[in-house]
């Protein structure tokens, strides 16, 4: 196992961020246009479990597999107990195991099972495996022959396809070696915000101009590029200063170790009520968010020891990150 690299503790924060930001439409109100940055958020999910899913042991399959499933499933379980006491959500044992953590578990639970073998059989030959991906994508894409409007980053299976480009690129720089990786503020920093401007400016033209719908399928390009930038930065050392700070590395730890229960938490929880204190209802709403995906935290954590045969460790129960 490698050492720990904190630059991936700084990007799931950045996510856990920006996806609640996306969300945030009914707190914009008229500004809903700036709820944005849901992609973006879920790429960078993406490649932070890329990257670590490669430095850890392997062993037998079944065993690995169990890891994974005690991880997730339990905040799974407690999120369907809280939601049904909570928010009146009442869902049967088969939605709870297939759907209850979001189309993000689903998705990343069948990711894992084609990472153990592409680990197993082509460890070596990464390149090979992020082409034939990209082949199978862009195949995929033009057979479902996508009418204008197409969404490729909404609420379709499609984008459980392309996503997989980004865990092989987590897992792909999470196995080299990256001592000499510096970020260069003029260089890349510029590289960085062209590659979101063409992200953008390739997403407004193909929802817009039906000649152009194809553009949506290519800015997975930059998309891409906008991940390795983001990684490249949080590799820095003024991020590495603020992760080591006593008061912004804890918000940075807290809140990163919480991305999937924020996730998980925040749908029933948002609300236009506060909208009249614009824009601080958003900050609001943020800290609600937060709390609450702690007190999921605390509630999977419970349920986990609960099934061991262990006494319960209430200082891990409530340990902040």
């Amino acid at each position: 196992m490698k050492q720990r690299d904190i630059s991936i503790d700084i990007l799931k924060f950045i996510a856990a961020l920006v996806i609640t930001n996306s969300h945030m439409e009914l707190l914009y109100g008229k500004y809903s246009a700036l709820a944005t940055g849901g992609a973006i958020g879920d790429v960078l999910f993406f490649f932070a479990s890329g990257f670590t899913l490669f430095l850890g042991r392997m062993g037998r399959f079944d065993n690995w597999y169990k890891r994974r499933i005690n991880r997730i499933y339990p905040t799974v379980f407690a999120w369907a107990a809280l939601s049904a006491l909570c928010f009146n959500l009442h869902h049967d044992m088969v939605y709870t195991l297939i759907h209850g953590g979001g189309w993000f578990v689903s998705c990343i639970m069948i990711y894992y099972v084609i990472l153990y073998l592409i680990r197993w059989l082509m460890l070596d030959k990464l390149k090979w495996a992020f082409a034939l991906t990209a082949i199978i994508v862009t195949a995929w894409y033009f057979i479902m022959n996508p009418p204008f409007g197409f969404n490729i980053y909404g609420n379709t299976y499609f984008k459980w396809g392309h996503y997989f480009l980004f865990m092989l690129l987590g897992a792909s720089l999470g196995i080299c070696n990256k001592e000499n990786w510096k970020f260069n503020f003029a260089k890349d920093g510029i590289k960085f915000v062209g590659c979101a401007i063409i992200y953008y400016g390739m997403l407004a033209a193909s929802r817009k101009i039906e000649v152009l719908q194809h553009l949506e399928l290519l800015s997975l390009i930059p998309l891409l590029g906008i991940t390795f930038y983001l990684y490249k930065l949080c590799n820095t050392e003024t991020m590495k200063k603020l992760y080591y700070n006593r008061y912004t590395g804890i918000l940075i730890k807290f809140v990163g170790g919480l991305c999937l229960e924020i996730y998980l938490v925040q749908y029933p929880l948002f609300t236009d009520k506060m909208n009249h204190f614009f824009p601080l209802n958003l900050l609001i709403m943020l800290v609600i968010i937060i709390a609450a995906a702690y007190v999921l935290r605390c509630m999977a954590r419970i349920f986990a020891q609960t099934f061991k045969a262990e006494d319960y460790n209430w200082k891990e129960v409530f340990k902040a990150y």
